[in-house]
C-alpha cells in the first residue's frame, strides 16, 4: 500500500477535478446520410467473336487475369488463310501487269517522239496502264478484306480484367453474338447507390462523400461523386448516385455491398458542440455542463438541458439551451455536481 507524502494536497486535487472544455461555436449544419450501395465495374460484358467458325484453341479459363490485347481464343482459319494467299497472289500478278503496261507505254512514247509510232498507240497504252492499275487496287482491297477476316478469327481481350466465365470449348462452333467469355474489369470500381429524390438538387450542387466496406472495418475510404443518374424509380422515388473511390488499393470486387456516407450542406449555420459534451439520461433528457464564474484555471459548473438536432463530424447541432461563446465540458463530465468547482485542463491531442 502506497501512502501519499502530502495527503492534504491529494485531497485538494480530488476535490477539484480536472476537465477539458470547449467554446460553443456556430458552424455549418451538415446532414449525414448513410446508404447501402453495390460495387460495380466500369466494364463487365459478354465477349463474342465477330465471325463464325470452329474453335481451335482456348487460352484462358475462368478466374484468369488478362491484359488488354491478350489472345483469348482462336477459330480454325485454314480456309481463310488459303483465301488470303490467293488474294496475295492476285495482287502480285496485277502489280506485274501494271509494271508491264507501264513498260509498253514507255516504248510507245519513245517511238512516238521519234515519229516511228502513231500517237493513238500511246493513248492505248495509257488506257491499259489505268485499267491494270485499277485492277491492282481492286485486288489490294480484296487482300485487305481477307486479312481483316483472317484477323477476326483471333479474339483478343478488349480491356484488362478477370474472366468471370468461360463458355467455349475446343471443337465448338460459334457465331457472332454467341458469348464465349464474360470479362470484368477489376480497376476503377464505382459504387451505385439509390438516393431518395428529395436530395437530388443538393447532390447536384456537390457534396462530400465517403465509402465504408466490410473488408476494411472501422475505416472510411475517401471518394467523390462520379455521376448523378437522373432516372428515378417511380415506385421507390429514388435516383442513382455513382460514387468513385479515390484510392486504388481497396479490397473490393463487383457485386459487394458498400455503405456510402454523404455529407449534405443544409445551407444553415447553427450552434454546435462536440458530441462528448452531451450527457444523456434514460428518461430522454440531454444536458451539458456549462462553466460559470471562471477565475483563472478554475470555474464552477452548472447543468443545462439542451435540445439537439443533426449530428455531423463529431459535432451535434444545438437547437436550444446554449449560446455561442459559452464554454462547456467535453471531458471529465461524467460525475460532476451542480455548482462544483473544476480545474480547466489543457485539451489532449
Amino acid at each position: 500500500m502506497t501512502v501519499a507524502a502530502y495527503p492534504g494536497a491529494s485531497l485538494q486535487a480530488q476535490a477539484i477535478p480536472p476537465v477539458e472544455t470547449e467554446v460553443v461555436k456556430e458552424a455549418p449544419v451538415v446532414r449525414k446520410l448513410a446508404l447501402s450501395g453495390t460495387v460495380t465495374s466500369p466494364h463487365a460484358s459478354p465477349i463474342s467473336t465477330s465471325v463464325e467458325g470452329l474453335v481451335s484453341s482456348v487460352y484462358f479459363d475462368s478466374g484468369a487475369h488478362v491484359q488488354q490485347g491478350d489472345l483469348l481464343l482462336e477459330l480454325d482459319a485454314e480456309l481463310e488463310e488459303a483465301a488470303y494467299a490467293q488474294a496475295e497472289a492476285q495482287v502480285a500478278q496485277a502489280a506485274a501487269e501494271v509494271d508491264d503496261a507501264k513498260r509498253r507505254l514507255g516504248i510507245a512514247e519513245s517511238l512516238a517522239k521519234r515519229k516511228y509510232g502513231p500517237q493513238n498507240e500511246v493513248e492505248a497504252r495509257q488506257a491499259e496502264v489505268e485499267i491494270d492499275s485499277a485492277t491492282l487496287e481492286s485486288f489490294k482491297a480484296e487482300q485487305k478484306r481477307r486479312m481483316a477476316v483472317l484477323e477476326r478469327h483471333k479474339l483478343p481481350a478488349p480491356y484488362e480484367g478477370v474472366i468471370s466465365q468461360r463458355m467455349a470449348e475446343v471443337g465448338q462452333w460459334v457465331a457472332p453474338g454467341t458469348a464465349v467469355f464474360e470479362l470484368v474489369a477489376m480497376r476503377d470500381f464505382r459504387v451505385d447507390v439509390p438516393v431518395p429524390q428529395q436530395y437530388y438538387a443538393r447532390l447536384r450542387d456537390g457534396a462530400e462523400v465517403a465509402i465504408e466496406v466490410d473488408a476494411l472495418p472501422g475505416e472510411t475510404v475517401p471518394a467523390k461523386i462520379g455521376a448523378l443518374i437522373p432516372v428515378s424509380d417511380p415506385d421507390a422515388r429514388t435516383f442513382t448516385l455513382r460514387v468513385l473511390p479515390t484510392r486504388d488499393d481497396i479490397p473490393i470486387t463487383p457485386g459487394m455491398s458498400a455503405r456510402v456516407l454523404i455529407n449534405l450542406d443544409t445551407g444553415k449555420h447553427d450552434v454546435a458542440v462536440k458530441r462528448d459534451a452531451l450527457i444523456r439520461y434514460p428518461d430522454g433528457r440531454i444536458t451539458v455542463w456549462v462553466l460559470k464564474d471562471q477565475d483563472g484555471d478554475k470555474a464552477s459548473v452548472t447543468e443545462r438541458r439542451v435540445q439537439i438536432g443533426l449530428a455531423f463530424d463529431g459535432y451535434v447541432q444545438v437547437l436550444s439551451g446554449l449560446k455561442v461563446g459559452e464554454r462547456v465540458v467535453v471531458r471529465g463530465n461524467e460525475s460532476l455536481r451542480e455548482g462544483q468547482t473544476v480545474r480547466i485542463a489543457e485539451a489532449r491531442g
